[in-house]
C-alpha cells in the first residue's frame, strides 16, 4: 500500500480496481485504398494539409532565401486550387484521402521532374520529400485518440488526460473515480464529474503507471489516492461519507433565483436540489458529446423531456444551446456553416444542428415556459441571426401542429466583443447572462487566467450590468465566480438577480443570500457608483479593497 497526491477535483469516496484509458501503443501504417465516408476523408485532407502548409511557412527563417522559397513552394503546391479540386475529387469517387494525394500531389510532380537543371532535380526531390511526409500524416491517428474501455463492473478510471465527450461515452454509472495524471481544474471534465458525484484527482503523477486491476482508494475530498489499501481502510473511509445537504427552504428570504447548472445529469431521479429550484443554466452539449452519431431531433426531445418533466412548475428552465468550442468536442462531425451570420460562430456549431435543437428544446417544454441562451456571441449580427432562428422554429412547429412551450430568448455575455456590444444584444432579449470562466479566460489573454477576481474582468462583468439594466432586462452571472459568497454584495449592487451554480453549491448559496438579507435587507439594484469606481480602479489591490468594503457594510 502506497499514497500519491494531487488536486481535489471533486468532492467523496471512491473506491474500485484501476481501468486505464490510454493511446494506442502503434499507428496503423497500412495504405487504405478506398474511402469509407468520402466527406470524413475531405475533412481530414483539408484540415491537414492547412496544418501542414502553415507549419512549412512558420519554421523558416526568412533570411534563409532558398529554404523559405522551398518551403513556400512545397506549401504553395500543396494548397494549390486546382491540386485540392483534384484530390477532393478523386475522393468523391471512392478513393481514400492517401490514394488521391498520391495520385495528384506525386503525379503532377513527376511531371516536372524532366528538367536537366541539378538544381531544380534537387529541389524537387525535396519537395518530394516533404509531400512525402505529409501524405504520411494521414496515416496517423488524432493525438487525443485513446482505447475506451468496456466497463463490466464497478472501475477506478486512470488516464493521462480525457476529455468530456470520451468519458461520457463511457459507462459512467460503473466509474466510481476518476484519476489524471494532467487535467485542468477549470476544464469542463470536472463539471462533469462534480454534476455525477464521480469524485475526482487531477494533477497524479505516475498514476497511468498503475496495472489494471489493482484496487485504489480515491478520496476526493482531500486529493489523495490510495493505492492497494487494505480493506479495512477502504471500509472505514467509505462508512464515513456524508452527503448531507442542508438547504434553507424559506423561500420568503431569498430575494433572488438560484438555481442549478446542469450538464451531464441525465435525469433528474427525483433530485430536489434541481426538481425544486429548476434549471438555472442547462449546458446542452453535455447531454449528447458521447453520441457517437449526430443526435436526431427525436433524441434530443426525449432527452430533454426527461429533465424538464420533474421540474417544479415555478421553477425556471433555462437551456444554453449547444457550445462546442474548447475541450468540449463531441465524437460525432458537426457540420459548420460556411456562408451568412454564422460563418466562424464561436461556439462551434452550424445553423442545421441549431435548428433542431432548438425545435426540441420547444417540444420537451410544451406547456410551460423556457429561456433559451445562446453562447459566445461575438457579433450583433449573430444575436439578430438567432433570434430570428427561434422565431422560425416556433412558427415551423405551429404550422405543423406540434405542441410546443413558449420560450423567451437570452444571451451569453461572456466574450469581450459581447461586452462592448452588450447595448445592442439587449434589445428584444429576456436575460443576460455574465458567463465569468470563459469572460475570465478572455480577459486575461494571451495570458492564463487568473483565479484571482481582476480588475478587468470585474469592469467587463459591470459594463455587461450596466447594459441590462439600461435594456431593463434582467442579469444573470454564472461560471466560476458565481458561487463565490464574497462576490454576493458585488452582483447584488450591480443589480444581478440571477445565480447559476453547480447543484452541490444550491444549499450554500441559499443560506449565504438568506444572512446578507437578514443583515443588510439589501435589494439587487444596479449603483451607478458601483460602477464608476470599478471603471475607474486599475490595481487589484484596489479592487481587493472595494470587495472588502462591501461585505463590511
Amino acid at each position: 500500500m502506497y499514497t500519491l497526491s494531487g488536486v481535489s477535483i471533486a468532492a467523496g469516496v471512491g473506491f474500485a480496481p484501476a481501468v486505464t484509458v490510454s493511446r494506442p501503443g502503434r499507428f496503423n501504417t497500412e495504405d487504405k485504398l478506398y474511402a469509407i465516408d468520402p466527406q470524413e476523408e475531405i475533412d481530414k485532407f483539408q484540415k491537414k494539409s492547412t496544418q501542414f502548409a502553415n507549419r512549412l511557412r512558420q519554421i523558416v527563417n526568412p533570411g534563409q532565401d532558398r529554404i523559405r522559397d522551398l518551403f513556400g513552394a512545397a506549401a504553395g503546391f500543396l494548397t494549390d486550387k486546382g491540386n485540392n479540386h483534384d484530390i477532393i475529387d478523386l475522393i468523391n469517387r471512392g478513393c481514400s484521402a492517401i490514394t488521391a494525394c498520391k495520385s495528384v500531389l506525386l503525379g503532377k510532380l513527376e511531371s516536372f521532374n524532366h528538367s536537366k537543371d541539378p538544381e531544380l532535380l534537387n529541389d524537387n526531390k525535396e519537395i518530394k520529400s516533404l509531400l512525402l511526409e505529409f501524405i504520411g500524416s494521414l496515416h496517423k491517428r488524432d493525438d487525443s485518440t485513446v482505447v475506451l474501455p468496456n466497463l463490466k463492473e464497478k472501475a477506478v478510471i486512470v488516464a493521462e488526460n480525457l476529455s468530456p465527450a470520451l468519458f461520457l461515452s463511457l459507462d459512467v454509472e460503473k466509474v466510481q473515480a476518476v484519476v489524471l495524471e494532467f487535467g485542468r481544474d477549470s476544464g469542463h471534465l470536472g463539471v462533469v464529474l462534480r454534476e455525477l458525484g464521480i469524485p475526482a484527482i487531477f494533477g497524479v503523477q505516475g498514476a497511468t503507471s498503475i496495472e489494471n486491476g489493482t484496487k485504489l482508494l480515491v478520496d476526493g475530498n482531500n486529493g489523495v489516492l490510495v493505492v492497494d489499501p487494505e480493506e479495512n481502510t477502504a471500509k472505514a473511509m467509505l462508512e464515513k461519507l456524508d452527503l448531507f445537504h442542508e438547504v434553507t427552504t424559506d423561500d420568503s428570504l431569498i430575494n433572488v433565483t438560484i438555481a442549478g447548472a446542469v450538464g451531464a445529469i441525465r435525469q433528474l431521479n427525483g433530485n430536489s436540489l434541481y426538481t425544486t429550484h429548476g434549471l438555472g443554466l442547462l449546458r446542452s452539449e453535455f447531454l449528447f458529446l458521447g453520441y457517437d452519431h449526430e443526435p436526431t431531433e427525436e433524441e434530443m426531445t426525449e432527452a430533454f423531456a426527461k429533465l424538464f418533466k420533474p421540474i417544479s412548475p415555478t421553477a425556471p428552465i433555462t437551456a444554453r444551446t449547444f457550445d462546442f468550442a474548447d475541450d468540449k468536442k463531441p465524437l460525432f462531425r458537426v457540420h459548420l456553416d460556411d456562408q451568412g451570420p454564422l460563418k466562424g460562430y464561436g461556439a462551434e456549431v452550424g445553423s442545421r444542428l441549431l435548428k433542431k435543437e432548438i425545435r426540441a428544446l420547444l417540444r420537451a417544454a410544451c406547456g410551460r415556459n423556457i429561456r433559451i441562451i445562446f453562447p459566445l456571441i461575438t457579433r450583433l449580427s449573430e444575436a439578430l441571426y438567432l433570434k430570428n432562428l427561434a422565431i422560425s422554429c416556433c412558427h415551423e412547429l405551429s404550422e405543423l401542429g406540434i405542441q410546443h412551450g413558449s420560450y423567451e430568448v437570452g444571451f451569453m455575455s461572456e466574450t469581450p466583443s459581447s461586452v462592448l456590444c452588450a447595448q445592442g444584444i439587449s434589445v428584444d432579449c429576456s436575460m443576460i447572462i455574465i458567463g465569468t470562466s470563459s469572460l475570465a479566460e478572455y480577459a486575461s489573454a494571451p495570458r492564463p487566467a487568473d483565479i484571482a477576481f481582476t480588475p478587468a474582468l470585474a469592469k467587463m462583468i459591470v459594463m455587461a450590468a450596466k447594459a441590462a439594466h439600461e435594456a431593463h432586462i434582467p442579469i444573470g452571472v454564472a461560471g466560476r465566480y458565481a458561487p463565490r459568497i464574497e462576490l454576493l454584495p458585488f452582483f447584488y449592487k450591480l443589480g444581478v438577480t440571477y445565480y447559476a451554480v453547480d447543484g452541490y453549491q444550491i444549499g450554500r448559496m441559499r443560506n449565504a443570500v438568506e444572512q446578507l438579507n437578514l443583515d443588510t435587507q439589501l435589494e439587487p439594484a444596479f449603483d451607478l457608483e458601483l460602477y464608476n469606481e470599478v471603471m475607474n480602479l486599475f490595481t487589484g489591490k484596489e479592487l481587493a479593497a472595494l470587495i472588502n468594503r462591501l461585505n463590511m457594510h
